[in-house]
């Protein structure tokens, strides 16, 4: 990314994209992401002088350019965002640092919509792979590039649209760019594997909602996604209303925004969680 007032002079526009936006869901997307994310340099203010001296040409790059800046603006810190990216830096670190084989505490990050969740962990989780990296680099300096798998700390990806357990393995391997086995258990094998061999300390599953536990394949999910906890990885579950679809217990027992709780499918049941009546009167 080259300076605004050079690209202007020099009559190039340092503001559009070469290429496509990264897609964080692969390595190689969310690497590029990583390292290019604070890369965008604003507009600069001028003056109304200096914006009548220019040229009708750069008068309209640098309208432009404002335009580019309006829409990539960066993410505001407020006290709520302070609080999540203290709590999840100090979780992944404190894993991270964890020697002995185990759970990891994970991390569920719920709100409304276009509240900045996902930007906010992805921000957290790239601010922490940056010093983990670093730190790496300097315990151990003689690695030589090749030689072994790639190292890396962070993965995301999104929780497909039928969350069935073969779903999110082959999501979680598209990541890596590793292959599909045929099998379920296979599969399993290879998320294993990948997590294992690339170091994998922190995975964020995004749009965990996606699960909907009135669906048998959703519940085999869920117990899959606790089972990765056992794999030294801290999980970090980003969704809108994470309570409600039931994946942080039973849904039936959860009242979702707008509907009723889910009836007793029978009469014995119905007897049993009806409550008892309230003592008369004259019985007191």
């Amino acid at each position: 990314m080259v300076d605004s007032q050079s690209g202007l002079q020099d009559g190039v526009v340092p503001f559009l994209r070469i290429g496509p936006s990264p897609n964080r869901v692969t390595h190689e997307g969310y690497q590029q992401w990583r390292r290019t994310r604070g890369a965008f340099v604003p507009a600069p203010r001028l003056t109304l002088d200096q914006y009548r001296a220019m040229s009708a040409r750069k008068r309209g790059l640098h309208d432009l350019h404002r335009a580019a800046t309006h829409v990539n603006l960066r993410m505001q810190e407020t006290p709520m965002s302070a609080q999540v990216t203290a709590l999840m830096r100090a979780r992944l670190q404190n894993n991270a640092l964890k020697q002995t084989p185990g759970t990891r505490d994970g991390l569920m990050i719920n709100g409304g919509g276009y509240q900045g969740k996902t930007e906010t962990a992805c921000e957290t989780a790239a601010e922490f792979e940056d010093f983990w990296r670093d730190l790496h680099h300097q315990l151990n300096p003689n690695a030589i590039p090749g030689t072994r798998d790639l190292f890396l700390p962070v993965a995301y990806c999104q929780t497909p649209v039928k969350a069935t357990p073969k779903g999110l393995c082959e999501a979680i391997l598209d990541f890596y760019g590793a292959p599909h086995a045929k099998t379920l258990r296979g599969l399993i094998r290879n998320v294993r594997d990948s997590l294992h061999a690339h170091c994998t300390t922190a995975l964020l599953l995004d749009d965990i909602t996606r699960l909907k536990m009135h669906r048998e394949d959703d519940q085999d999910t869920l117990d899959l996604i606790r089972d990765l906890m056992s794999l030294n990885v801290t999980l970090v579950l980003i969704g809108v209303n994470i309570p409600a679809p039931g994946c942080c217990g039973k849904a039936s027992r959860i009242r979702a925004p707008g509907r009723r709780c889910c009836r007793p499918s029978n009469a014995a049941e119905a007897r049993t969680t009806r409550r008892p009546p309230r003592p008369s009167a004259a019985s007191t």
